[in-house]
Parts: C-alpha cells; structure tokens; sequence
C-alpha cells in the first residue's frame, strides 16, 4: 500500500503540462507589452503631454484621450485574459471576449482618425520623423495591422492554438512600436544609426523575435501560427517601408496634410 507521504512526493515531481505553460507565457508576455507601454507613455498618462515632452495638439486633445484610454485598456484587458485562462476560468474569459471584440473595434477607428488629425493639424510635428506624409503610412499600418491580426484572432477565438498568438500579436503590433517610440534610451539610437522611417518598427521586431524564442525555450517546441503571424508582421512594415517612399503615397497623403 502506497503510504499518503509517497504519494504527495509523486504529484510533487509531476512535470507541468505543456498547455499549463504556454498559457503561462502568453501572460507574461502580456505584462511585458505592460510594462513597455507603461513606460513609454508615462509623459501622457503623468502629465498629459506629448512623448517629446510638449503639449498635445490641441485641436485633437479629446482624441488622444480617447486612444489613450482604448489602448490602455485593450491591453489590460488582455493581461487580464491570459489570468483567466491560467486560472483555467474560461467561461468568464468567453464572456469577456465580447467587449474585446467592441475595444477592438473602437480601437482602429479612433486610431486612424487620430493619425490622420494629427498629421493634419500638426504637420511640422513630423519634420523630424521623415515628414508628415511618410510617418502616416507608419501610423495607419500601426493601427490597421492590429486591427487585421485582432479580426483573425477573434474569428478563430474557439481555437487556443490560433486565437492566443493572433492576440498577442495584434497587442505586439500596436502597443510595440507605441511604446519603445516613446522611449528615448532604446529608441534614440536606433534611429540614429538607421536613418529611414523602418526604424520606429526595430525594437518591436526585436522583441517578437524574442517572444518566438522564449516561447520555444519554454515549450521545447515551434508554434507555428505564432510564426507565421509574425512573419507576416515582418513583410507588412517592409511593405509599408517602400509604401511610405513611393510617388503615389507621397500624393495621396498630401490629401490630409494638406
């Protein structure tokens, strides 16, 4: 007869389950884009200023708010869904998921509109960034490169293996390039060393190779959909690269700095 003693030592050594851990590293990744965010727009959320440390335009004040709060608020959201799930409570989760869907939703229409205000009503605020009309092409593929990995993962929200790094890349792509731009230790001299508007997706790139890598260290195992989904991220800012360059992008931006 196995003594009660024995048996505690066996589940104590019983190894975590793979689906324990990645739920486990989708959460801490989630923090991460938390802590990055958090530090990159403490200028705004402290002080209500710009991320050079000036005053928000003022004719898009109640936009900025708005997007302030809307993205804050997708990614506590999602840090609190990755705690659901670890908690393995997934009919709250499920139940969460629809005021994900309208976050999201809202989220990419005020996010477009706030870039194209702010390149309307501020153009010069651009001069150093490459100019108003080529940083635009940034914004927009910021903002609907989110929307269109949120809309995948939410349409595939009944299959973890799609839904999770569909989430968590969309969280990546928005929260990433917002974030480290706004931090001028890490982002200052990468624009200085690259002088061209692909610089402000660098240190977002960098940190979802590093997501890749750790989720295989902690998995012993390649997901993927999670590659995949960034290797589409990867083609989209080269693509918006030459987009930002071209003669046609240059007219039909001059549309709304005009």
């Amino acid at each position: 007869m196995v003594s009660s003693s024995s048996a505690v030592a066996v589940v104590a050594r019983a190894p975590i389950s793979q689906q324990r851990i990645e739920r486990v590293f989708y959460l801490l990744a989630g923090c991460l884009l938390l802590v990055i965010v958090a530090v990159g727009f403490q200028k705004f959320y402290l002080h209500g200023r710009a991320s050079t440390g000036g005053p928000v335009t003022q004719q898009i004040v109640p936009l900025v708010l708005l997007h302030g709060i809307l993205m804050s608020t997708w990614i506590i959201g999602f840090v609190a869904q990755s705690s659901l799930i670890v908690a393995s409570n997934r009919k709250l989760h499920m139940s969460l998921g629809v005021a994900g869907v309208v976050i999201a939703a809202c989220l990419v229409i005020v996010g477009v509109a706030t870039a194209i205000a702010s390149v309307h009503y501020n153009p010069d605020g651009y001069k150093d960034l490459w100019s108003a009309r080529r940083f635009l092409s940034f914004l927009l593929t910021n903002i609907l490169g989110f929307g269109m990995l949120a809309a995948i993962g939410l349409k595939y929200r009944r299959r973890p293996e799609i839904h999770r790094p569909m989430m968590l890349l969309a969280t990546l792509f928005v929260a990433g390039p917002a974030g480290f731009f706004r931090i001028p230790f890490i982002v200052g001299p990468i624009m200085a060393a690259i002088h061209t508007i692909f610089a402000p997706w660098v240190p977002m790139l960098v940190l979802g190779v590093f997501l890749v890598l750790t989720k295989w260290l902690m998995t012993r195992t390649w997901d993927r959909y999670l590659m995949l989904g960034f290797g589409g991220i990867i083609v989209t800012c080269v693509l918006q690269f030459f987009v930002a360059n071209s003669a046609w992008w240059y007219h039909v931006a001059g549309w709304v700095t005009a």
